[in-house]
């Protein structure tokens, strides 16, 4: 479910936000290993939830630390 201060971003914001590119966020995404874009209908690009970006960077973070320590 949709978070309150969720909102829906296109890729482009998702480049910027987690500094990877556009390609590599999208072969993540693909693979399962990234926030899967939501499509919705009448919109030609797809979108993702602001929320689960930042989720899947605390993640990252973590597993960072789980594997360095």
């Amino acid at each position: 479910m949709q978070e309150p201060n969720d909102k829906f971003i296109k890729i482009d914001e998702v480049v910027k936000y987690v500094g990877i590119g556009k390609t590599k966020v999208l072969e993540l995404s693909k693979n399962g290993k990234f926030v899967k874009p939501i499509k919705i209908d009448g919109f030609a690009t797809n979108l993702f939830s602001f929320i689960e970006v930042q989720e899947w960077m605390t993640l990252q973070l973590k597993n960072r630390d789980k594997r360095q320590g």
